[in-house]
């Protein structure tokens, strides 16, 4: 009997995972919904920013909610192609709970080439993403942050590919904060998984700058010294 897992399987998982994601993102945007009604109840031009901004996240998390229901159906299409467009599609647009869809995709479609095409297509962001915290533009820069400490902080593997390429590019003093800064948001146990790689690393940012060296030796308490 073959131990290929089936389309099923699959499609269990990916329910099971959506059924987790959906309401979640549902329950944090009702949050900021309450957070920012009661800030409403404030006069001050400060507490009247912060309703804005929690209402805008609040709208931000309902639409990635929505999404996830959208993207499942091409997820679990019976076309293959479907699925490959949709693990490239997915990563983008939902950049937390997207890679989690790309990764059980990529370990248990029943088509080896979906599987492969998911596996490259993870790969593809990060290095994308990485690629981009060395950017001339801040934006850029930041928005690359915001999305590998969303989707990939526990990813061991990232962690790995961040300080290497930082190390080889550590003329440019921006990339090298940026890589400080979301390496200081990852997980410990990602980070423990290459420990020495990033001490290493660490001695080379604090030479960057005294900003850099800052944000350095607060990943060297992350790591337990």
């Amino acid at each position: 009997m073959s131990d290929m897992p089936n389309k099923k399987d699959v499609w269990d998982r990916l329910t099971a995972l959506a059924t987790i994601l959906v309401p979640a993102a549902i329950a944090l945007a009702g949050h900021f919904v309450a957070q920012g009604l009661k800030q409403a109840e404030i006069s001050s031009e400060e507490r009247r920013a912060e309703q804005s901004l929690s209402i805008s996240e609040a709208n931000t998390k309902i639409a990635q909610a929505s999404l996830i229901n959208t993207m499942m159906k091409s997820l679990t299409s019976s076309n293959p192609q479907e699925r490959k467009l949709a693990v490239e599609a997915v990563l983008i647009a939902l950049p937390e709970q997207g890679p989690i869809l790309v990764r059980t995709i990529a370990q248990s479609d029943e088509d080896k080439t979906v599987q492969t095409a998911a596996r490259n297509s993870l790969e593809q962001r990060v290095s994308e993403l990485i690629h981009d915290l060395f950017s001339e533009d801040a934006q850029v820069r930041i928005g690359a942050a915001q999305d590998l400490i969303q989707g990939w902080r526990n990813e061991p593997n990232v962690v790995l590919i961040l300080v290497d390429f930082a190390t080889q590019n550590r003329g440019n003093s921006n990339g090298v904060y940026n890589t400080v800064v979301v390496l200081n948001e990852f997980s410990p146990r990602a980070l423990q998984a290459h420990k020495q790689e990033v001490l290493n690393f660490i001695e080379v940012a604090k030479a960057t700058g005294s900003k850099t060296a800052a944000k350095a030796m607060a990943l060297v308490q992350r790591l337990g010294g």
